[in-house]
């Protein structure tokens, strides 16, 4: 009895002791890909309350390829966490939780204004924060990944910014 309690506790620090190893990136890049991932989730649930909330075909359109965009965007974030051992959040973010919750309570022409104007900022935050993890992730595939994200969101920004001109304040 005695020596399988041994061999339990030893098996459990090897197991601790390799978790810790194999989940053992940078701090700042393990920060990025869980607040990457929340992003994510959030742009693939508000793009989809947008394409059925919203008035305009433009924010319609927008909406799905947030939904398209980002769900390949989602899919890539959970596999690289999943090869670095980065144990990613399930939900948005509470800020983009209760931007969510704002959004089902509008439709129609009250969505598109508050769709537009919150997508307007979050990727300019997006553009920023991808640009700074490109440049300074130390993980060379976090590296990869936040440059690929970067292209991403300024084109999605170039297009929200459009949307705004087009349907106005």
């Amino acid at each position: 009895m005695h020596t399988a309690r041994t061999l339990a506790i030893i098996v459990g620090a090897l197991f601790l002791s390799h978790a810790a190893l194999a989940s053992d990136i940078d701090k700042k890049d393990t920060e990025y890909l869980q607040k990457s991932a929340q992003g994510t989730m959030a742009e693939v649930k508000l793009g989809d309350m947008a394409q059925k909330q919203g008035a305009d075909e433009r924010v319609k359109q927008f909406g799905k390829r947030m939904v398209d965009d980002h769900g390949k965007d989602l899919a890539a974030i959970r596999q690289l966490a999943s090869q670095k051992h980065v144990t990613l959040p399930d939900t948005p973010d509470k800020d983009q939780t209760k931007e969510a919750e704002k959004l089902a309570k509008l439709s129609g022409a009250d969505f598109d204004k508050e769709y537009v104007k919150y997508e307007m900022n979050d990727h300019k935050d997006d553009v920023k924060e991808n640009g700074k993890a490109m440049k300074e992730a130390h993980d060379p595939d976090v590296k990869q990944f936040a440059s690929a994200e970067y292209r991403t969101v300024v084109a999605h920004q170039k297009a929200i910014d459009d949307i705004h001109r087009q349907i106005g304040k």
